[in-house]
């Protein structure tokens, strides 16, 4: 009965965890819809999530570039995950294995689109200099986080659902 309980503690830790990086989204729809900058927090998380080798210079600023490669990030992670799910679901035939095949697919398909977000060259001009944003780092670095709380997840319910159909 404890492991249940702690299944349960962990998905919930998980769920908390997509609502804080939905919730830093949704913080910067607003803030950008209003006019606004962002709280000094969020530009400090952003500045958290780049990776140690490749350091570059983050703008702490909010405006609608940040906006458009959030997303960007959130689009392509959302369309991957279903054309990933529709792979598995044809593969298996079973929905609750496409499922934990997609959780667990879920963390490749969000370093792949923050590589894409941040390299790729999002409609500024060639003689214009690449510009990178704190908030749009902090958004995508949260939900890497999430996903790879739910890959650690998905892992444990797949070695539970094993270890239960074999005793």
């Amino acid at each position: 009965m404890g492991y249940y309980v702690f299944y349960l503690f962990f998905a919930f830790i998980i769920c908390l965890a997509y609502g804080f990086s939905f919730y830093l989204y949704l913080l910067l729809e607003h803030a950008v819809k209003k006019k606004k900058e962002v709280p000094d927090w969020f530009y400090r998380i952003g500045q958290s999530m780049q990776d140690r080798i490749h350091r570059v210079k983050l703008e702490n600023s909010t405006n609608y570039a940040a906006l458009k490669q959030s997303r960007f990030f959130l689009r392509g992670m959302l369309l991957l995950s279903f054309f990933s799910y529709l792979f598995f679901h044809v593969k298996s035939r079973d929905t609750f294995i496409s499922v934990l095949n997609c959780g667990k697919a879920q963390f490749v398909i969000c370093l792949v689109m923050n590589e894409l977000t941040h390299y790729w060259n999002l409609g500024s001009s060639p003689k214009k200099k690449r510009m990178y944003y704190s908030p749009s780092f902090a958004v995508s670095g949260c939900f890497i986080i999430s996903s790879v709380l739910l890959l650690l997840f998905v892992v444990i319910m797949e070695q539970l659902r094993f270890h239960i159909s074999f005793p």
